[in-house]
């Protein structure tokens, strides 16, 4: 039989300019309803053991709330009719349903008892909100059939038959022996049967349900003997149970964490919002993985929402992967993601910031747990530095950086250096002074890599750190100075190659350094490359940029870059005693464009014609003095 619509405001006449009307209810397609569940609101048919367990949680909340002392437990069963079709019964202790409950709660979508105080008992203390959970069984049956025992009264049990066709009845069954609570039967549909396999259930309910605080059994069938019920949960959360020692627990969270994750954690890290009703833990990946690729399983009164779920950890705590239990977030209506609210929010603030006090506390004395979690995650520490002043001191003090002394942490660097960092910015300008720096004595930090230079400006802006990027007057200072004789020598020489070396914008000085296989290096200022590329923007359209241009540039500019030739290399003492001026051009350009590619610059089309040039001229002189 079909429940017959009450009255009120959905039904009473409404006066209007033409006279009075009935107000009619929306008529809904429960066959479009389904599909619009199973491909938009649900990731997929397997909710529908979720959902189903759902309601028998929240029917046993429901009861205890009346009893406290009434029993807790729910059955899950699978098996077939006697058509051989796939068939599943789940059955719980809850507080049941009478005959009115069951006409106006399960034939109406989006009625939730939930909402209702006739017949729930507040929201909070239920998963299910929104009314629509048993909907998503019909992704897999054609009927659902529901007998149920009101622990209300003396009302009678009842027996609600739904099928896919959108028709239902309800019929009152006779007095006999049926205990409080409901049996929920599906039968299958014939393209579902494996959903409802019991393969199927058991993996579904230890998924969904291996948390839960209540009895959750499932039967399992033994050949030739008669079948077992498994318990799928356990009566205390992972993270909250009790061991003889710390180094007992971490085993257990760590078995918990290869049986829920597939790997095992370089170490578990508590998390607790008692105030949010949010408990957990994290646990440090054994290997480094992308930033992007943070996905943490949450629970929801112990409830599975979802085993992917993002934005609840701040996105530079990408290197754990957490489990948490939440009471007071909001999930979505698919209960698969958690509203992005103002709760939402702070828990991500404070759950990070508990992360961040765990790095604090943990990385900073040198322990092997110390050194593999720096090793492997360095890059989540650099992110939350760049934010976060105490984490800033922290890979400061334990980080090792790439300098010219060996890997050196910036604290040991600066002490290095007179209590000064001296960094490049790029990985190139690096290189390019690598090798005649460390003969030098001169520490030089790498900062090219990925949140390197900003950690470097951040640094530079704390009261307790000098930090500056290098200048070529840096190293330039720390080469050796040649003798007032040989700089007068070489006088006639250097001014030549000044000449030659001027439309590259390229300035040249002699000096004495270490070592001597480097014949010359390139030195260059950042502010002198800007000034460069302003040169050639507005050389190549000097109608459209030269009045701005131009009021950026000097009276006299200095020259952009500084070819070094090194008075100890042989071959650069060869190169400056060349009695030949196209020798010597030839040569000079050849150096200049081997100091080019060795700092890590590759050559344009017009430099690389130009070493072909000049190694042609030298080849040409060599082989025209040797002949007769």
């Amino acid at each position: 039989m079909r429940p017959t619509p009450k009255s009120g405001p959905n039904t009473s006449p409404k006066t209007t300019e033409f006279g009075p009307r009935l107000a009619e209810r929306f008529q809904v397609d429960l066959s479009g309803m389904v599909d619009l569940l199973s491909r938009h609101l649900y990731s997929g048919p397997q909710v529908y053991l979720r959902e189903l367990l759902q309601n028998a949680v929240d029917a046993v909340t429901a009861r205890r709330e009346l009893d406290a002392g009434a029993e807790a437990k729910i059955r899950i069963s699978a098996s077939t009719d006697t058509l051989g079709r796939a068939m599943l019964e789940i059955s719980d202790s809850g507080i049941g349903l009478t005959s009115a409950e069951a006409a106006e709660l399960l034939a109406t979508i989006g009625r939730s008892s939930k909402r209702d105080e006739d017949f729930g008992l507040g929201r909070t203390q239920f998963i299910g909100q929104f009314g629509i959970g048993l909907l998503a069984a019909f992704m897999v049956a054609d009927s659902i059939e529901v007998v149920s025992k009101s622990a209300r009264g003396d009302a009678p049990a009842i027996r609600w038959i739904g099928h896919a066709d959108g028709t239902f009845e309800v019929t009152e069954l006779p007095d006999g022996k049926l205990a409080i609570g409901s049996t929920v039967r599906l039968l299958a549909r014939s393209d579902a049967e494996h959903w409802l396999s019991h393969d199927s259930a058991l993996t579904l309910a230890l998924e969904y349900g291996s948390l839960l605080p209540f009895d959750v059994a499932v039967r399992v069938p033994i050949q030739g003997a008669e079948p077992i019920w498994r318990r799928i949960t356990e009566p205390e959360l992972p993270w909250k149970q009790e061991h003889a020692t710390p180094s007992d627990r971490h085993r257990a969270l760590a078995d918990y964490c290869e049986s829920t994750f597939g790997f095992t954690p370089l170490a578990s890290i508590d998390l607790a919002l008692p105030l949010l009703g949010v408990s957990g833990a994290a646990f440090v990946l054994p290997q480094a993985i992308s930033p992007a690729s943070g996905r943490h399983r949450i629970y929801t009164k112990r409830m599975l929402l979802g085993s992917r779920v993002d934005r609840v950890l701040p996105e530079w705590s990408f290197f754990v992967r957490a489990v948490l239990d939440t009471e007071l977030l909001s999930p979505t209506a698919s209960r698969e993601q958690l509203h992005d609210d103002e709760t939402l929010l702070a828990t991500r603030e404070a759950l990070g910031e508990q992360i961040k006090l765990w790095a604090l506390e943990h990385l900073r004395d040198g322990s092997p747990l110390a050194r593999s979690v720096l090793e492997t995650h360095h890059l989540a520490f650099r992110a939350l530095a760049l934010s976060d002043d105490d984490m800033l001191e922290l890979v400061a003090e334990v980080l090792p950086f790439e300098t010219t002394d060996g890997p050196l942490t910036l604290a040991a660097a600066a002490a290095a250096s007179g209590n000064e960092i001296v960094y490049t910015t790029t990985t190139e300008a690096y290189r390019r002074v690598a090798s005649v720096a460390r003969a030098q004595g001169l520490v030089v930090v790498n900062a090219g890599y990925v949140y390197d230079a900003d950690l470097m400006q951040r640094l530079a802006t704390r009261r307790d750190w000098r930090a500056r990027e290098l200048k070529s007057a840096d190293l330039v200072q720390v080469l050796g100075l040649l003798d007032l004789e040989r700089e007068m020598q070489l006088a006639i020489a250097i001014s030549a190659a000044k000449d030659l070396l001027a439309d590259d914008d390229c300035d040249v000085i002699a000096r004495k350094f270490s070592p001597s296989t480097v014949p010359a290096m390139l030195l260059r200022d950042s502010e002198g490359e800007h000034r460069r590329e302003r040169d050639r923007e507005r050389a190549a359209a000097p109608a459209l940029w030269s009045g701005l241009l131009d009021s950026f540039a000097e009276q006299s500019p200095k020259r952009s870059r500084t070819l070094v030739l090194n008075d100890a290399s042989e071959v650069t003492r060869m190169l400056l005693a060349a009695p030949d001026a196209e020798v010597f051009a030839a040569g000079l350009r050849s150096l200049y464009l081997n100091a080019v590619m060795l700092a890590g610059e590759g050559l344009r089309q017009k430099e690389s014609a130009a070493l072909q040039e000049a190694l042609g001229s030298l080849l040409e002189l060599a082989l025209r003095k040797d002949q007769p």
